[in-house]
């Protein structure tokens, strides 16, 4: 698989940042993220961000860009030094500190960004954390977490399974899914 791009990820929290008055909540942010990923694997055969996601009790979690953003990472380490760049973190809220680099971006990852902005953004981190419940990477670890409260790491096949809801965006065509399943399972093993 492609490796997990930490710029992308900062530059994405400073889009979704930028986008809501120059700040964003943290959980907020990571359910965001989850769902540029989804949507972008399921149109165009790759995720954004090359994140590794978990399964956790409040909904699916960007592990790799959770890990930097919480300071879980060298303090002088390329991700961290990056993020500190371009954003920072105070209690639950990252704030954007300077402009989003747009060079990090294919024309897609905005494309898909601005959509999830515009079906999602209305929700708070608490409704997106309800909402990731119900789609099939978190369901299928909805028993163990509820009983053992422990993160379980999402597979990425489930991302190409339908999630049926009034917004539509992730209820496509099988044959198209299997396309980009293909598509991004060869290009993850060459």
């Amino acid at each position: 698989m492609k490796g997990y791009n930490h710029k992308k990820a900062a530059q994405l929290i400073n889009y979704f940042a930028a986008y809501n008055q120059g700040a964003i909540n943290k959980m907020k942010a990571f359910k965001l993220i989850w769902l540029v990923n989804r949507l972008h694997l399921r149109r165009y055969a790759r995720t954004v961000t090359g994140d590794i996601h978990y399964a956790m009790e409040w909904g699916a979690v960007p592990s790799n860009t959770k890990d930097f953003v919480e300071s879980k990472v060298a303090p002088q380490s390329t991700e961290k030094l990056y993020f500190d760049q371009f954003l920072s973190l105070e209690g639950q809220t990252i704030s954007s500190i300077q402009e989003v680099n747009p060079k990090v971006f294919s024309e897609t990852d905005l494309e898909v960004a601005d959509e999830i902005l515009k079906n999602y953004n209305g929700l708070d981190q608490f409704e997106l954390a309800e909402y990731s419940h119900f789609f099939p990477e978190w369901k299928r670890f909805q028993e163990k977490i509820e009983k053992s409260g422990s993160s379980y790491k999402m597979d990425i096949n489930d991302f190409f399974e339908n999630y049926i809801d009034e917004k539509g965006l992730f209820n496509d065509k099988k044959e198209d899914l299997e396309v980009a399943k293909q598509l991004f399972f060869e290009t993850a093993n060459a």
